[in-house]
């Protein structure tokens, strides 16, 4: 989209909002042990034999194994021998709607949305075919289906890895996995001062990428919400950001080069606490060359 359009559009992305410690006080959801037995797995009493590394720490009894990601406290939960496996035969037949009815009561069930406010947010489907050489494939079937809940916070929805809770149904329709990479949010650390604008955005991106908007690269779409890394990185505060989705090459692109799509995530708030991923090094500040007036 062009400057003015761009421009236009621009204060829709604004919002009243906060920069969130993240609590990094307590276990994930607590008990994770009460947590793999609420999934189905038949944990003995008594200590349970964990294993891991510097990364996670894992709980493995039968077909499944419990994950718990140090760096993010993620936890994750798998049936090794249902979750994603083909049984040559079955084709699920479920709506998006009663997908995340059962995504949204299963997690319900589990504990994992505890206090948060999640929404539905997409669901996807694994197919598998197959086919005899030299004759056409067959008609693939869904073998197995996800379900991605985003959460949302003050009105503002989640970007990135994180903030989400993803539910996976076999073909009979029950839980094979599940998986809450959503940190706990904290108290307030400060109240957003105020948005930056759109002149200043543009001249960090294009400082960033070395490349210039409309010869090298095009915005297609802004968006904002708050920013939650995967779960194998740390992660301090939650704040919100500006996702740009952009179309590389411009007009310089040749055409026969293929078009690349990126998007690209800066702090919106004035006050914000850089830089988003740890250890990254944060731009040099630029003069602005846009101007609104």
């Amino acid at each position: 989209m062009d400057y003015n359009t761009l421009r236009q559009r621009w204060d829709a992305l604004m919002a009243p909002a906060n920069i969130y410690d993240v609590d990094h006080t307590l276990e994930p959801l607590d008990d994770a042990v009460e947590l793999a037995r609420r999934a189905g797995m038949a944990i003995p009493a008594g200590e349970p034999p964990w294993t891991g590394d510097e990364v996670s720490m894992r709980l493995e009894h039968d077909a499944h194994t419990l994950t718990v990601y140090r760096p993010s406290r993620a936890v994750q939960c798998v049936d090794n021998g249902r979750w994603q496996v083909d049984d040559g035969t079955s084709d699920m037949r479920i709506s998006d709607p009663e997908a995340f009815d059962a995504a949204v009561r299963e997690a319900s069930r589990l504990g994992l949305l505890e206090q948060d406010d999640f929404t539905p947010f997409r669901v996807t489907r694994l197919r598998a075919s197959s086919c005899i050489r030299g004759h056409s494939p067959r008609e693939p079937r869904v073998v197995d289906v996800g379900v991605v809940l985003k959460r949302q916070l003050d009105g503002l929805g989640f970007e990135g890895q994180g903030g989400n809770v993803v539910m996976y149904f076999g073909p009979d329709g029950s839980l094979t996995g599940f998986e809450r990479v959503a940190r706990r949010v904290g108290k307030v650390r400060a109240a957003v001062s105020g948005w930056r604008s759109l002149d200043d955005v543009l001249t960090e991106t294009e400082d960033h990428l070395r490349m210039r908007r409309d010869s090298d690269f095009t915005v297609a779409q802004a968006r904002s919400g708050y920013l939650e890394l995967g779960r194998l990185q740390e992660q301090a505060v939650i704040q919100p950001v500006y996702v740009l989705a952009l179309r590389l090459g411009g007009r310089n692109r040749g055409r026969e080069e293929p078009e690349r799509r990126i998007e690209h995530v800066v702090p919106a708030a004035l006050n914000n606490i850089g830089p988003l991923v740890p250890g990254a090094e944060p731009d040099i500040p630029q003069t602005p060359r846009y101007s609104a007036a």
